[in-house]
């Protein structure tokens, strides 16, 4: 006879996933988000017009040109360094695709496959964490200046 994986309760388990559906983690969950969205909407909002209070005041800056120009530059850098982050996580996503080992059975194979995929979903969650991240900054940075014009 074949013994059990392991020993876990199926009625148990249905009943702490309904507990978890109903606990109302989802719905808490939903608000959470909808509260995030909707300060990030604010806050484009209130650089919207800043920045259209500092638009007209910018032609007669002597130094807005070069300063948006350092700006960009800065900018710019930002996102190469997030592209050389990537194409370094692809290239180590390659060497582990390439350092598999032949197996001998299907749960193995399952578990390296696995781990693979693991491993790529890290890449693109951290890579999407970083492009929030540098957009953000990217904003932040941008409405502070045009603040300090709109205030010249």
């Amino acid at each position: 006879m074949m013994a059990a994986a392991g020993s876990h309760d199926l009625g148990q388990a249905h009943r702490r996933a309904a507990a978890a559906a109903l606990s109302g983690a989802p719905w808490a969950h939903g608000l959470a988000l909808q509260s995030a969205l909707a300060r990030v909407l604010q806050q484009q909002a209130t650089r919207a017009v800043a920045a259209g209070a500092a638009l007209p005041s910018l032609p007669l800056d002597g130094r807005a040109l070069g300063e948006a120009a350092e700006l960009a530059v800065a900018i710019g850098q930002q996102w190469l360094t997030l592209q050389a982050q990537w194409l370094d996580g692809l290239g180590e996503l390659a060497d582990e695709m390439a350092q598999m080992r032949h197996v001998n059975t299907v749960s193995k194979l399952v578990d390296q496959e696995m781990n693979l995929v693991q491993t790529a979903v890290a890449l693109v969650t951290d890579q999407v964490s970083a492009t929030a991240r540098v957009t953000e900054n990217i904003e932040s940075n941008l409405a502070y200046w045009l603040s300090l014009k709109a205030g010249a």
